[in-house]
């Protein structure tokens, strides 16, 4: 017989002896907060102790709800349940995640109050081997009414082996379904089939062969449209995870063929709720929990020159998008250009480069940083950026509010050739559009020194910016009016455009902030009278509706509908209303607007309040005068003296 050496068996000795250490202590159980990621609630867990570190070991779970937040505004709960071993989650787990509110009915069952809440309830739940997901894993998300769930907005069931994703799959929502199947290896393979949960035919299908996806086919309105992906035969291909940059690459290569992709929405909703998941099993040590969905794609290698040309041109991008924001976004610099031509032209040319050169270079930047670069043939890739050719170093440019134009280049733009299409080229744009921000930048050095000598300033002229542009849009949005409203409107905007033109002009600083307290309240009150403004037809509407009562017909044997207290009903509709749009029109000033609104509101509110009052006298006066001044001012003073 053969005798294992003594130098094995105290091998084998010390082996044990370290594991018992490491594990043979005792189960500890720990109760009390944690705080796991962004999610701090009431956890009870086992564990153990091992060179001085905690390893879960045993049950999990971690929970936080509060019913004070609840019936006060809204409660966001979570509960997390599953068992770790030796420190790795494995066994069932169950995560689930709510936002609720409460419309503070309870119901008494048994010896306990019950509160009813309505919102969104997520759950996922499956098992783990190792950390990964293994067997059917769903991820369901319901919408909450009441306490019962009134309706499935999406559901996700995978069925996985050992973190592989296997057989068949369906994702859905309330009113479509994906489904589709992968290899053993865990490859998209087949056909992927999208439909409308009450539709008859497909509405996009995928074709995939052996984890390539060679076509796409949408149907849109009655038409279908088939969309090539990776149809062309190319020398190497790559397995690659079917995640954010895959499906950026797809987007990017069916937009190009003026498709739109249904699955590919779903699909990013999927990754975004296993990526939910994922995040909180990385806090507590296993992070591996992820769809693993694998396609293949074809592989451009990039040469050193290729990743250093792309390194560049990020690293240019980035510089130049910033000063580009700081130009573009300059509070001072957006009022200075009203008056001054030179800042116009220069702050037109940013916008310019902005649009042109620095949009598309983002989207080269963004599938740099998600290493989708090397799947796309350059040229294509350049084609796609810049579908009508890449911009000139000569810039056409809006120079002077008339609509007459400049050209903005660099003195050195001769230096600049980028019209090839590889990757030198796009270097050699971007470093022209940084050092064109650069030149920009420095023409306006003083201007935007100003600001920067103006703190105080800062935040008004911010606010001045905000408050005009909230009254553009209002005044932008007002379809159906007739020329009396859009002249009175119109006038508005000749106020605001005259108020900030002069604050522009200022240079003392001490005057410029004194100027621009009064603009800001003449914005503010600009913007109520236009609201008030478009209010009147519906306010006019609401005074004959309250004037108007039924009165039976005793010759028509019916009931009819009759205008009483006429002449007050003619008086601010005829009258008034006529009076306030020509104030507006003609008469208005920062100094009286405040003072004609507040006539607008108290005028309707005080006709409303005369309804059911003696107005007899009034009536009797309103029918000798005509005057609008005269008129107005009997009607608040009736309707003063009648609520004393």
């Amino acid at each position: 017989m053969i005798q294992p050496s003594k130098k094995r068996l105290f091998s084998v000795f010390l082996f044990l002896m370290l594991s018992l250490q490491t594990f043979g202590q005792e189960r500890k159980t720990y109760e009390g907060p944690l705080k796991v990621g962004p999610y701090t609630g009431k956890a009870v867990y086992q564990f153990v102790i091992s060179d001085l570190d905690t390893i879960f070991d045993g049950d999990f779970q971690l929970q936080q709800s509060n019913l004070e937040t609840l019936v006060e505004n809204e409660d966001i709960s979570f509960r997390f349940s599953g068992k770790f071993d030796k420190g790795v989650a494995n066994g069932p787990w169950e995560f689930e995640f709510g936002e609720y509110k409460t419309n503070s009915q309870s119901q008494v069952v048994g010896y306990e109050y019950r509160v009813l809440v309505s919102g969104v309830q997520e759950i996922g739940e499956g098992n783990l081997i190792d950390g990964k997901p293994d067997g059917d894993w769903n991820y369901t998300i319901n919408q909450i009414k009441d306490s019962e769930v009134e309706k499935i907005i999406f559901k996700s069931t995978i069925s996985f082996d050992k973190g592989v994703p296997r057989q068949n799959f369906q994702i859905e929502n309330d009113s479509s379904v994906l489904v589709g199947r992968f290899l053993r290896d865990g490859l998209a393979h087949d056909e992927w089939s999208y439909y409308g949960t009450e539709a008859v035919e497909d509405i996009e299908d995928w074709f995939f062969e052996d984890g390539l996806l060679r076509t796409i086919k949408i149907k849109s309105e009655g038409k279908s449209q088939d969309i090539n992906v990776f149809t062309k035969s190319v020398a190497s291909y790559k397995t690659v995870q079917l995640n954010e940059g895959y499906i950026t690459l797809l987007e990017s290569l069916i937009r190009l063929q003026g498709g739109e992709s249904q699955i590919v929405r779903l699909l990013g909703q999927n990754m975004d709720y296993y990526q939910k998941v994922n995040n909180v099993l990385n806090h507590l040590g296993t992070s591996d929990f992820k769809p693993n969905m694998k396609v293949r794609v074809p592989y451009f290698p990039l040469d050193s020159l290729q990743n250093k040309a792309l390194d560049k041109i990020v690293s240019e991008y980035k510089d130049a998008e910033e000063m580009s924001s700081m130009i573009l976004e300059n509070s001072h610099l957006n009022i200075v250009k009203r008056t001054d031509s030179e800042a116009l032209f220069y702050y037109n040319a940013a916008q310019k480069i902005n649009n042109d050169f620095l949009i598309p270079l983002s989207t080269l930047v963004s599938h740099r940083e998600l290493e989708i670069v090397q799947y796309q043939e350059i040229p294509l890739l350049l084609k796609m950026l810049w579908p009508n050719g890449k911009p000139s170093t000569e810039i056409l440019v809006v120079a002077d509010e008339e609509g007459g134009t400049r050209t903005f280049k660099l003195p050195s733009s001769e230096e600049f050739e980028y019209e090839s299409n590889d990757l030198l080229a796009v270097e050699a744009l971007a470093t022209y559009a940084k050092m064109s921000l650069e030149y920009i930048k420095g023409s306006l050095a003083s201007r935007l020194t100003n600001e920067e000598q103006l703190q105080m300033l800062n935040g008004l002229e911010e606010e001045l910016i905000e408050l005009n542009n909230d009254l553009e849009h209002k005044l932008d949005s007002v379809p159906g009016l007739s020329s009396e409203y859009t002249n009175a409107l119109t006038q508005l905007k000749n106020i605001a455009d005259s108020s900030l033109t002069r604050y522009a002009d200022i240079k003392n600083p001490q005057e410029k902030l004194e100027y621009g307290k009064g603009a800001k309240t003449c914005l503010m009150q600009l913007s109520e009278l236009a609201t008030g403004i478009k209010a009147l037809p519906n306010r006019v509407e609401a005074v004959e509706k309250e004037y108007t009562d039924a009165v039976w017909n005793p010759f028509m044997a019916n009931v009819m509908e009759e205008e009483v207290k006429k002449r007050i009903v003619s008086a601010y509709r005829d009258i008034l209303i006529p009076y306030f749009l020509n104030t507006a029109t003609e008469e208005l000033t920062c100094d009286n607007t405040g003072t004609l609104n507040d006539q607008m509101m108290n005028t309707h509110q005080s006709i409303l309040d005369l309804r059911n009052k003696d107005t007899r006298k009034l009536e009797r006066k309103l029918r000798r005068e005509k005057r609008p001044a005269e008129v107005l001012a009997l009607i608040l003073e009736q309707s003063t003296s009648q609520n004393q």
